[in-house]
């Protein structure tokens, strides 16, 4: 299953949506969703834990909420599109 072989990679090394999306040939959305899967599954774990290193603008350097697993495409602060997409890493709690 793929989500188990995402949740493996996690907690060797941390990892964008586009790094595991070449990992497993599956397209941005569908390890997005995987990813929030993942998350919500994580929350009643007591042994592991998912961490977001938030989005940030490469311009700007604004930094977005770390609530989601999707890369937003536009910075509120200076319009532009140059994001840096989020990581994420399963470390023990």
């Amino acid at each position: 299953m793929t989500r188990s072989e995402i949740i493996d990679i996690l907690k060797d090394r941390s990892g964008t949506v586009m790094d595991l999306s070449k990992v497993f040939r599956r397209s941005m959305t569908a390890i997005e969703k995987d990813i929030e899967h993942i998350r919500t599954t994580l929350r009643n774990d007591t042994e592991f834990e998912l961490f977001i290193s938030p989005a940030t603008c490469q311009l700007c350097n604004y930094q977005f909420p770390a609530d989601k697993a999707k890369a937003p495409s536009k910075c509120p602060k200076c319009k532009r599109e140059k994001i840096r997409l989020p990581s994420f890493k399963i470390d023990p709690k």
